[in-house]
């Protein structure tokens, strides 16, 4: 590795040594003999157990995010304060600054650990001896462009320095890696909590006022053209008790409860004869007759109107149903009629048998509007009630025919505009235009979706006064709420991981396979600095062919004829200049236009100027060759290992 004493006095066949300058290395004492051996200058990254706690610690970082990141994917993230307990910060830069503090270091430190090699480098390539200035002396990866370093490296085959810059260079995205690693998002979280039932399953007490009903048929009438949503605890032909929960539930807040429930059910189908009756100019009726023998007749003057409609109660005992059975319980008839375009009239019926069920349910219902998000069946009602016992004995009000016996003028107001509220809402929606209404009454069909769908509205709207009164009870429930939560992102948390971890065992195998190359390198100071470099090199001479005014060029062409040591006893920098005494032979294999060009840079410095004087010039058959070069037949070949 160093330059051996033999190898100042031996001479070959070819070429012989000579000393341009004076060398006082001699002078210099011997450490640990003369004096005592300094210690051994070793910076931070040099040390075993620091690089490997660094790069443990990287490894289980990048361990602890993937970890991490499959929490954050089974649990939906990781709870945070809901209110921001310091008011003045946002929570964004909360969670991008503290990731980012986090890995800063370990990218400064790797930055930190590629600079001490790219500077260890030149001594380094320098105790394996006999090599060139451009090689060694004149290196400078840590000034130099990192592109360009890159570039050097690789075709130097400098692969420790070549993987030491890369794995730096791409440390330095941990930072924007960590930033992008955490946000803060809503999502919809459950919980356990309590609410209150208010209503609970049973025959209401004031469904004589007909008000209940009256309600219902406005709010459908209204719901039809305005194309409103089903109103609060109803969903369909559903109707539930009524919740109320507290109002810290958070936001947009839904409650899944059990409860209890009423399923109603229109029964409507189009009957199998629609006759219409015109013999009597002034009293057509409606003949209309079901599958089974259910039927009802309504009648009306057709010169009141081109357009009319209304509701009409079946025959109990048609529909078999016991003939006592009151108006209030039997199927109805909602019938419509118009005259066509060329006079004739049209007439159209569908005959509704409303059921019902009760049963208890578990309900989702949105606290923001108290809307019924789902309901499902947990099986029959089978508490004692007024419903499904006496009096009704589970027979549902059809909700639109009354009995008017003993009722006042204002309840029977009512009882007559529920009967027309309800196909008046039917009819004025398929009427929206003259050639819809015309389709309608050209279809056998058309009326009975719009049917089904109006008159189940209102059955259930009017459900919930009517088979629902009030009762609290508390019950538990589960809330589901817009919370905020910590999040980490899936593709930030992968790379941030697979870099942490790769880097960290890359780490490793870098700092033995460095701290195996400079086994033999003894430095007493911290290279980089003047003081440390005119240590090592004022007793060697080789500078007195300098000036400091030599540029990048000069310098190199002064010394091509030399090849650089670290002197084993002392470590100095020494320096062994050739001049051959045959003429320069092209040499027949690849490189020798390389050789022919170092020759021109050889005499054009006075050393070599000097050289030729004495009758002799470079013979660069021999020279050297970089370490990416192809090596044949080393110049120098007789150095200590």
């Amino acid at each position: 590795m160093f330059r051996s004493g033999s190898l100042q006095s031996t001479k070959s066949s070819t070429s012989n040594v000579s000393r341009r300058y004076r060398e006082s290395t001699h002078l210099i004492p011997t450490p640990g003999v003369d004096q005592p051996r300094p210690q051994r200058h070793a910076a931070w990254p040099l040390s075993t157990w620091k690089v490997l706690t660094v790069a443990v610690f990287m490894v289980l970082l990048g361990v602890g995010i993937e970890i991490a990141l499959a929490f954050s994917q089974r649990n939906d993230g990781f709870p945070v304060p809901q209110n921001n307990a310091l008011s003045f910060v946002q929570p964004s830069f909360l969670t991008a600054f503290f990731p980012t503090l986090l890995v800063f270091p370990l990218s400064y430190l790797w930055g930190v650990a590629d600079r001490v090699l790219r500077w260890y480098q030149p001594y380094v390539v320098l105790s394996r001896g006999g090599v060139r200035a451009e090689d060694s002396l004149m290196i400078d990866y840590v000034m130099s462009n990192i592109i360009v370093s890159l570039w050097r490296t690789l075709r130097r085959r400098e692969w420790i320095i070549h993987i030491s810059m890369v794995s730096a260079l791409v440390a330095t995205l941990y930072q924007p890696l960590a930033g992008a690693l955490l946000s803060i998002r809503q999502v919809y979280m459950p919980h356990d909590t309590y609410v209150t039932s208010t209503t609970t399953l049973d025959l209401a007490s004031d469904v004589a006022t007909l008000n209940s009903f009256l309600t219902a048929a406005g709010f459908v009438e209204a719901a039809a053209f305005l194309k409103l949503p089903d109103p609060p605890f109803i969903r369909g032909g559903w109707a539930v008790s009524q919740l109320t929960a507290s109002s810290d539930e958070g936001l947009n807040a839904s409650i899944t409860a059990l409860g209890t429930g009423v399923s109603l059910d229109s029964g409507c189908s189009v009957p199998s004869s629609i006759v219409l009756n015109t013999d009597n100019s002034n009293s057509y009726s409606i003949n209309a007759t079901d599958s089974d023998g259910c039927s009802s007749v309504a009648s009306f003057n057709p010169v009141n109107s081109d357009q009319q409609y209304g509701t009409t109660a079946t025959s109990p005992g048609t529909c078999g149903l016991d003939a006592s059975t009151p108006v209030d319980f039997v199927p109805v008839m909602f019938w419509f009629f118009h005259s066509a375009n060329n006079g004739t009239g049209q007439a159209r019926a569908i005959i509704c048998r409303p059921t019902l069920e009760l049963a208890n349910v578990k309900a989702e219902v949105y606290l923001v509007n108290n809307s019924l998000l789902d309901v499902q069946s947990n099986g029959h009602f089978t508490k004692p009630n007024n419903i499904t016992g006496s009096p009704l004995n589970g027979r549902p009000y059809n909700g639109v025919i009354f009995t008017q016996t003993n009722m006042n003028e204002f309840v029977k107001a009512r009882a007559v505009a529920i009967q027309s509220q309800i196909p008046g809402a039917i009819f004025r929606y398929a009427s929206q235009n003259s050639t819809l209404l015309q389709q309608f009454f050209d279809s056998s069909v058309e009326f009975l979706p719009l049917t089904k769908r109006i008159y189940t509205q209102h059955l259930a709207v009017s459900a919930l006064s009517v088979y629902f009164v009030s009762q609290e009870e508390r019950e538990g429930a589960v809330a589901t709420s817009l919370v905020e939560r910590l999040v980490m992102d899936t593709l930030a948390a992968h790379a941030l991981a697979a870099l942490m971890i790769v880097i960290g065992l890359t780490g490793v195998a870098l700092h033995l396979c460095h701290r195996h190359v400079r086994r033999r390198l003894y430095l007493t100071a911290a290279p980089g600095t003047i003081a440390s470099a005119v240590a090592l090199t004022s007793h060697s001479g080789f500078g007195e062919l300098l000036y400091p005014y030599d540029d990048e060029q000069a310098i190199r062409a002064k010394l091509a004829s030399m090849r650089f040591s670290l002197d084993r006893r002392t470590g100095a920098i020494v320096a062994d200049e050739y001049v051959y005494d045959e003429e320069p032979v092209h040499r027949q294999r690849e490189g020798a236009a390389d050789k022919l060009e170092l020759q021109s840079v050889l005499s054009r410095t006075p050393l070599v100027r000097e050289g030729a004087q004495g009758g002799s010039s470079p013979d660069l058959r021999n020279v050297q060759e970089l370490p990416y070069e192809r090596e044949r037949e080393p110049l120098v070949s007789r150095f200590e290992e």
